[in-house]
């Protein structure tokens, strides 16, 4: 990492002091946050920067290169040894996969046409208060959220979801595709690996239900990436509308009986996109421990983005679903756990209760790797938010509109619901219990999966709240509570929002 033009490099040591000793700079370390939010006052009154992070960036950002480093307290590692031979041209050329491979099971109890299975609910019934519903399909990450949204939808609308497990690109297709077969889900037939759909009830929990015969016509395609990621399909556009929601990340993850805590784009690359270079990607030498998606899914576009391996050329086993692959990485064996290696979305890294771990990531343009939260084994998000950390996204739904409003009585209902500039409390709570960042906690913003990053500010910001909300968590010592506006004296967080003084505009 460079710092801006005009201003030296400093010395790699414990701390580097931001300016000159010859004066007294701070009192306490919010002085030191208007220079550098990353630096802290020391007793002598002088300001100096993070560990390790001596060449950061002071600031303002103005790139995608800038936020990535900008001067921070999060945790940063770095990747401190050799790795002979590699590779760090992103350019370079990959090793075509092998077209054969083992092929990925079903969740246990996703199909519904298992010999002797009990006759499942109707998705759609009347006689137990699910006389209206939402129908949704999309990513496999997506149902961690909905357990949590769906209550609210339900209170706010009538409308009772149910969501069957696909990937992001047929979210997409649901919706785009001009087949009107496309656009119906159905029950799984005998064998099949279609998932079986499911409703939510009222407490969150979700039941699994059959659609009936000839299946039901999608309301909203959810998709963890913008449309154009997928194969054939543009932005949308015309009589398709695309609704924003919560920010998610995709990790790289291991076992949690590994030794490895970081990895550079770089070496993910020869991993996933080199099946491990004929060695030199040790520990992780073989592909039948590297635990992926396919390239339908926003977790393997999104990674696949970030390290330049096209998502359909990855080395390794196609674990189907988000849970099973979770699961899977937890049950390898002791002796193995220090080659293993997966990809997964944010929401399920949080729910695998210590069963896994992440691993910070190292982007070309920084010289340690970051965890999209301030430091491992916390959940704020602190680096997804503010650019240091790059592999996310927010969530899309699609729907079919006339006149700018869905065509769907049901889709208008949910995105009236969830697609909201202000959030209220209640859907705030369950992006957040969902591992999920509201936008209206993030600084930083993007237009196209892995695009440039910019400044945002929110209409009305909650990131205070959001890290108050965390389990366990409290808010910042720079948040400052308030009853209203007139009490937020900070010009950057001039609105009083939730009990406190949060940026706005």
């Amino acid at each position: 990492m460079w710092l801006a033009a005009g201003i030296s490099a400093l010395a790699l040591v414990a701390c580097s002091v931001l300016v000159d000793r010859s004066r007294r700079q701070c009192a306490n370390n919010d002085d030191c946050s208007k220079l550098s939010a990353g630096s802290t006052c020391t007793d002598d009154g002088i300001c100096t920067l993070p560990v390790g992070q001596a060449n950061c960036k002071l600031g303002p950002a103005q790139t995608s290169e800038d936020f990535a480093n900008i001067c921070t307290n999060a945790a940063c590692i770095p990747f401190d040894r050799e790795v002979p031979g590699l590779d760090t041209d992103l350019d370079a050329g990959l090793n075509p996969p092998p077209d054969a491979g083992a092929a990925a099971v079903p969740d246990a109890g996703t199909t519904a046409s298992d010999a002797g299975a009990p006759q499942l609910p109707r998705c759609l019934d009347p006689s137990d208060n699910r006389d209206k519903v939402i129908y949704l399909t999309g990513s496999s990450n997506f149902p961690p959220l909905l357990a949590k949204l769906g209550p609210v939808i339900m209170r706010e609308t009538g409308y009772t979801p149910v969501y069957q497990i696909t990937s992001s690109c047929n979210g997409v297709k649901s919706i785009f595709s001009a087949q009107g077969r496309d656009h119906i889900i159905a029950d799984p037939a005998a064998g099949s690996r279609t998932a079986t759909a499911t409703y939510v009830t009222a407490d969150g929990t979700l039941v699994p239900c059959a659609l009936g015969p000839g299946g039901v016509t999608v309301d909203i395609g959810e998709s963890d990436i913008f449309s154009s990621s997928c194969v054939g399909f543009g932005a949308a556009a015309g009589d398709i509308g695309e609704y924003f929601g919560p920010i998610q990340a995709m990790l790289f993850v291991v076992p949690s009986a590994s030794s490895q805590t970081v990895i550079t784009a770089a070496l993910a690359r020869s991993v996933f996109g080199r099946g491990g270079d004929n060695g030199k990607t040790v520990p992780w030498t073989d592909p039948d421990l590297y635990f992926v998606r396919n390239a339908n899914t926003g977790t393997q576009q999104m990674i696949g983005r970030a390290i330049n391996v096209p998502a359909d050329q990855f080395w390794g086993r196609d674990r189907s679903t988000a849970s099973q692959l979770a699961a899977a990485l937890t049950v390898v064996a002791s002796e193995r756990a220090e080659q293993a290696i997966g990809i997964i979305s944010n929401d399920y890294y949080d729910r695998s209760n210590g069963n896994i771990k992440e691993l910070a990531y190292q982007a070309p343009t920084q010289s340690c790797g970051f965890f999209p939260d301030s430091k491992q084994f916390v959940k704020d998000k602190r680096n997804v938010r503010d650019g240091h950390y790059p592999i996310w996204g927010p969530l899309h739904f699609f729907a079919t509109i006339s006149g700018g409003v869905p065509t769907s009585p049901a889709a208008a209902a949910f995105v009236a619901t969830v697609s909201v500039a202000e959030p209220g409390i209640d859907l705030l709570n369950a992006y957040v219990d969902a591992g999920l960042v509201p936008s209206c906690a993030m600084q930083v913003q993007r237009s196209i999966d892995l695009g440039p990053l910019s400044s945002y500010t929110p209409p009305i910001g909650c990131g205070c709240y959001f890290e108050a909300r965390l389990a366990g968590g409290e808010a910042p010592a720079s948040c400052q509570p308030c009853m209203n506006s007139n009490e937020c004296t900070d010009p950057a967080r001039p609105v009083c929002n939730l009990s406190f003084c949060e940026a706005g505009r």
